[in-house]
């Protein structure tokens, strides 16, 4: 194995919520890509048998979902009664989402992969940042962000606004990224940016 596969360039794929970032990263999976999925994993923590939900019913076990795993629908309103419990369940969860893009890594090295493409929904807030060679910052005008997450179920408007509101300036995340995906428009646009990105990313490779 070559000094390149060896080492896989890091790119972590981070923006608002409905931003697109979900998006970009299954077009660089459909790419070839080995593409981490962020929301997979932690699906897969929540669920009967996840670290993540063993960890959080010992503390609360009021949001078991009754097989062992947690209610989103409980969580969520936990976090609407009180942020506080956000701290709680950063602290739980943020560790093993990364120590599974560990393992992710390693395992795109062995692979042979030339890149790992890593969707970190809070890259710049956990400082995540500092393990990756690149960082995508994926955007889209407010009021198509806001379109996209009324269609998902069990969407909280005003929980959502109060989340986001903990987050740091959109402003200082974009200037902090290497590159910039715009979703607004159609996906055959959102598209030809991934594949652009592809190129110049493997070029660095």
């Amino acid at each position: 194995m070559n000094e390149r596969c060896a080492q896989p360039l890091k790119v972590g794929i981070t923006g608002l919520p409905g931003a697109g970032k979900s998006t970009v990263a299954r077009m660089f999976a459909e790419l070839g890509a080995s593409v981490f999925d962020a929301d997979e994993e932690v699906r897969r923590l929540y669920a009967p048998g996840g670290e993540a939900a063993r960890m959080l019913l010992e503390r609360h076990p009021e949001l078991d979902d009754g097989k062992g795993g947690i209610n989103r629908g409980k969580l969520r309103e936990q976090l609407r009664n009180s942020l506080e419990f956000l701290k709680e369940l950063e602290e739980v969860v943020h560790p093993l989402v990364a120590t599974a893009r560990a393992r992710f890594v390693e395992d795109a090295a062995r692979t042979g992969a030339p890149l790992a493409v890593m969707e970190i929904p809070l890259l710049f807030e956990t400082g995540a940042e500092r393990g990756l060679d690149f960082v995508i910052w994926v955007e889209a005008p407010e009021e198509v962000r806001r379109a996209r997450l009324r269609q998902r179920p069990g969407f909280d408007a005003e929980l959502n606004a109060a989340l986001e509101a903990r987050l740091l300036p959109a402003a200082e995340k974009r200037r902090r990224a290497d590159a910039i995906v715009d979703t607004s428009s159609d996906m055959e646009d959102t598209r030809r940016q991934v594949e652009e990105l592809r190129v110049r990313l493997l070029a660095k490779a």
